[in-house]
């Protein structure tokens, strides 16, 4: 009697139900039925999976396996639906993948069971809110959730039939849990009405409006002014919902012993603000965990041609579905987009690059700039061949005007008379009158010197007299006299005086030619943050951005990449610690913030490179993306992701006004209390700082340093000039000078021997 009652039960039990499947029916009912329930989803196309190995055959019509499947096309042509069939599982696969990657919705009819097709389902990444599943292998009841679990972002659908002509629809995403648990939406009833309500499942954006409090892991790591994150040490921050701690640990069980569980506090930001926004608006919660690495996050692999490609931070716990959420400026990109999906984007930003504020030129060479580079060599040119050009048009009527004349030939008018020959025919001598010939004008003295100076002292605006009272020459020095008062003179007094009163600066480095030429002939140094777009751009840009990462890849030591830097904002540092020949390639946005916190004066912000589009990062085939991008349009249309950028950027500007009058209250106080000694000799060095700062000063002796410099070299040039003239004077003089001292001391030697001669002379008697 026992034994009894335990087979009874076993064959009342849900899960005996679920294993004997099959029950004496007319086949034209199921087809009937599937028809209807696949009419209520309303496909564009359907495929069907029909397995050789499989029957859906009952007991009354098992002679004939084809029979149902048939039936049920024929009615499904009937209802204008195009459907195609496979009996072969991989090329089934083949074209959902094909569906999926020309984003077209695949509806999918499976007659077998779906235990290990899900697996297989899984593993090749085809789960996806466009993919929806539907299987139906004549149970009476759905598999019990321990046993499977259609976990997100699966779309699956179970049809069971507990009785002849009824069937029932279950569905795993009929709530916006991911439990994956199958729930009842809808049924099927052959003898009364057919299907209960239309269309077949719940619309996600209904589903997912409203996440009913469920919580949302989101990687997180310091990235102002999308998140400001302060760490711990093990232990680990929740954001706004209770438990993450336990949920951390989890995490870091599943990525391995090599990730550090710190704690992540996070006290603001843009996008923590939009977060919570978008928390309140949907209902649910979330948690914040560290990004591994405190990065977005890179490919592992360095060929792009891997089909497996597996990334690292944040995007790469996003692929592992270990998060749900990331945002902080994750630009898009189409290496990303094959391992995660992105939201409408949250920020339409720009890429650009940000380097040290203009410097000051150097004012000894100030009276140097108010021409150009390029005009210097042509004025130059002007004032050196102004002299011969002067000296031409003096002479040339001297040279036209030079003839030969002959002693021996007299001129009578048009006459030409040859003296020497009326005196060799004629036999006496005649005594005429010697008529005078006038002499032809003889050309000034050292004329082209005096062409020379005479065009430098009008140029150079000195006293000069006139130099040939010709017509030609007075025109000539009209011209150069209006040429040199006000072309030259008046123009470049101008540009001085301007130039003096507001100091020249250098030229601003704000394209992606002039950091080239930067990094070529000053050595810059270009930074980039480590596993971001940006570097993306680089390493898969062409023609500058090619060129510069080979640029970047020079500047590495020992095969350390030495331009990576954790974060936008440690690259703004070094360039405000000093680092004047360093420049950072980032977001505009996130450079124009973190440049506003060390003082805008101090950098260079270039143009706008190319369009850059930030957004919230989800997992591939995230079944409520549609219903985030409806929430994020409405807040991009009303303008409040706008708003809340400005005014993250207002907070900062009030957190840095409150330090820097923090800063001056302690500076007075600090000077008040020294001597009024110390006090002047503080002043001295503040105002050689304040110095680049001001855009307009008064005229001092430190400006004009140039013309007392250009005054030195002539004066030494001159000097210089002197002694050399001297030299080649006195070379005659002191051959001169030369010979007569060696007479003289020739002419003494003599003496010498004379005296000497007399005195032996004198003295040798008596010594004698």
């Amino acid at each position: 009697m026992q034994n009894f009652w335990l087979l009874l039960g076993l064959l009342l039990s849900r899960e005996a139900f679920t294993r004997v499947s099959y029950l004496p029916a007319n086949e034209s009912d199921v087809a009937m039925a599937l028809s209807q329930i696949i009419n209520g989803l309303r496909p564009r196309p359907l495929a069907i999976l029909a397995l050789p190995s499989f029957s859906l055959m009952s007991a009354c019509c098992e002679n004939d396996q084809g029979i149902q499947v048939d039936d049920f096309i024929q009615r499904l042509h009937r209802l204008y639906y195009k459907s195609v069939i496979f009996n072969n599982t991989e090329l089934f696969f083949q074209h959902i993948e094909a569906n999926l990657q020309g984003a077209i919705e695949c509806v999918s009819l499976i007659l077998d069971e779906p235990k290990e097709l899900s697996d297989r389902i899984q593993e090749r990444r085809l789960a996806h809110r466009l993919s929806l599943f539907i299987f139906y292998w004549g149970a009476r009841w759905p598999p019990k959730a321990s046993a499977m679990s259609f976990e997100e972002p699966m779309r699956a659908v179970v049809i069971t039939r507990p009785r002849q002509k009824a069937f029932r629809i279950y569905y795993n995403q009929a709530k916006p849990t991911s439990d994956g648990e199958l729930r009842l939406v809808n049924w099927y009833d052959g003898d009364n009405l057919g299907l209960q309500r239309t269309p077949l499942l719940p619309p996600a954006g209904s589903v997912y409006a409203n996440f009913e409090g469920r919580i949302f892991r989101v990687p997180v790591f310091h990235s102002p002014p999308w998140f400001w994150v302060s760490y711990g040490q093990n232990s680990s921050d929740s954001g706004e919902a209770e438990g993450s701690s336990e949920a951390s640990g989890e995490l870091s069980n599943e990525l391995g012993d090599n990730l550090e569980c710190n704690e992540v506090r996070v006290t603001g930001g843009r996008d923590h603000r939009l977060l919570m926004l978008l928390a309140e608006h949907m209902n649910f919660r979330f948690e914040y965990i560290e990004a591994p690495g405190r990065t977005q996050g890179s490919l592992k692999s360095d060929d792009a041609k891997e089909s497996n490609e597996s990334f690292t931070g944040g995007i790469g716990l996003l692929q592992s579905r270990m998060a749900d959420f990331f945002l902080g400026d994750v630009g898009l990109s189409w290496e990303r987009h094959k391992a995660i999906e992105f939201s409408f984007f949250t920020l339409a930003d720009s890429g650009a690059f940000a380097t040290h504020a203009p410097r000051r030129l150097n004012e000894a060479l100030a009276i140097m700039r108010p021409f150009k580079q390029d005009i210097w060599p042509y004025l130059i040119l002007t004032i050196v061949f102004s002299g011969p050009i002067f000296y031409g048009i003096i002479a040339m009527p001297y040279i036209w005007r030079r003839r030969q004349v002959s002693m021996d030939v007299e001129q009578l008018g048009e006459l030409c008379i040859y003296m020497a020959y009326i005196k060799e025919i004629t036999p006496c001598v005649l005594k005429l009158k010697r008529r005078r010939v006038p002499s032809a004008p003889r050309m000034p003295e050292q004329l082209f010197e005096k062409c020379i100076w005479f065009t430098l002292r009008l140029f150079l605006k000195q006293s000069c007299q006139e130099l040939y009272h010709g017509y030609r020459a007075k025109f000539l020095t009209i011209v150069y006299w209006i040429a040199a008062t006000y072309v030259l003179a008046d123009v470049y007094s101008a540009q001085l005086t301007s130039q003096f009163a507001r100091p020249a600066h250098e030229a601003p480095i704000n394209t992606l030619q002039r950091l080239q030429s930067a990094m070529i002939r000053d050595g810059y140094r270009l930074y980039v943050e480590k596993e971001s777009s940006s570097l993306e751009m680089l390493e898969n840009g062409t023609e500058l951005f090619r060129q510069l990462y080979a640029l970047m890849r020079q500047q590495q030591r020992d095969g350390h990449q030495g331009f990576l830097i954790d974060s936008v904002e440690a690259g703004i540092k070094l360039i405000a610690d000093g680092g004047e020949n360093k420049a950072v390639l980032g977001g505009r946005e996130t450079l124009y913030f973190n440049i506003q916190q060390y003082g805008a004066k101090n950098f260079q912000l270039s143009q706008k490179l190319y369009t850059r589009y930030s957004a919230v990062a989800v997992q591939i085939g995230c079944p409520f993306l549609d219903s985030l991008n409806d929430v994020l349009i409405h807040l991009f249309e009303g303008g409040i992701l706008d708003k809340m950028t400005t005014a993250e950027y207002t907070a900062q500007s009030r957190q840095m006004t409150k330090d820097q009058a923090q800063q001056s209250k302690e500076l007075a106080a600090a000077e008040s209390a020294k001597a009024n000694s110390n006090a002047k000799s503080s002043e001295a060095p503040a105002q050689e700082l304040n110095q680049d700062s001001e855009i307009i000063s008064a005229l001092n002796l430190r400006m004009l340093q140039g013309a007392f410099i250009a005054l030195g070299v002539g004066s030494v040039a001159a000097a210089s000039m002197l002694l050399l003239e001297l030299l080649f004077r006195w070379l005659p003089l002191a051959r001169a000078l030369r010979l007569s001292f060696h007479r003289c001391m020739r002419r003494w030697r003599r003496l010498k021997r004379s005296v000497r001669l007399f005195t032996v002379r004198i003295l040798a008697p008596k010594l004698g």
